[in-house]
């Protein structure tokens, strides 16, 4: 679909501009390694099929990954441990992880207030949730939005290099700051840390010229003042403490919610 030539091109204005900068993904990598810690155990909501980051983890932490993914291994005998479920239907017990870790998923879910309804609860007091996900007003996630999703599905096929079978619809429920402190918030969490960050023009990478234009918009939205329009939402929520009623006991039980896999 696109020209080896244009992509070695941008791969040079790359190096050029951004060579040596931290985007999302290590900042996300960066921000789950500091809040894990021996002992803990970590949730990866949307882990993918291969668990990939789950992997990456340091060790000592018992980490569970979560997926609808069909050809997730969930016969894993040691940490990262693969679980098929649904995170509206998280079958673990109430508070039962010190961290819910999420990347690139949020922009997926089709009921984020129930989702994080189940983080809080699966969640210790004092537990926290670290996402990253992309920003709803970010042009990138408006073409998403306007464009047809078999043609989002090819486009972000070649210009990522990952399978089609990895690109899914996006929906953007909760994909702003205020969205994400509204839902956030009502399910029981405090703000931590709420950033919007910028990322290379990385979906721009079969056109320099386009590339070019997508370098001027980072460095425009760089300023404060356009903070809202930045590629990547990446944030930390905390529990707040609330105890587990009876009630909340009795249905988890009639659930058959269990504390392993």
């Amino acid at each position: 679909m696109f020209k080896d030539t244009d992509r070695a091109k941008c791969d040079q204005l790359f190096d050029r501009y951004y060579k040596g900068r931290k985007f999302s993904r290590t900042l996300y990598r960066d921000l789950v390694r500091a809040h894990v810690a021996a002992g803990h155990r970590v949730l990866d909501a949307g882990c993918g099929r291969y668990l990939e980051f789950s992997r990456e983890l340091p060790e000592g932490a018992e980490v569970f990954g979560i997926d609808l993914e069909p050809s997730l291994d969930t016969r894993n005998q040691n940490s990262p441990f693969g679980i098929r479920a649904d995170l509206e239907h998280i079958p673990f017990a109430s508070n039962q992880f010190d961290l819910v870790i999420s990347r690139s998923v949020i922009e997926h879910l089709h009921d984020p207030a129930t989702v994080f309804k189940e983080f809080h609860r699966i969640l210790k007091p004092g537990g926290k949730v670290i996402f990253s996900t992309p920003n709803k007003y970010d042009y990138v996630s408006i073409i998403a939005s306007l464009t047809p999703y078999s043609w989002h599905r090819r486009l972000a096929s070649e210009t990522l290099q990952v399978s089609e079978d990895d690109v899914f619809p996006t929906l953007y429920r909760a994909n702003t700051r205020s969205a994400l402190r509204k839902h956030l918030g009502s399910a029981g969490f405090e703000e931590r840390m709420l950033d919007a960050i910028n990322h290379y023009p990385v979906y721009l990478m079969f056109s320099p010229t386009l590339f070019r234009l997508g370098i001027v918009y980072e460095r425009i939205t760089s300023l404060n003042l356009l903070k809202w329009l930045r590629g990547t939402l990446l944030c930390v929520f905390e529990k707040t403490y609330r105890p587990t009623s009876s009630v909340d006991q009795k249905q988890e039980k009639a659930a058959g919610l269990v504390m392993n896999p």
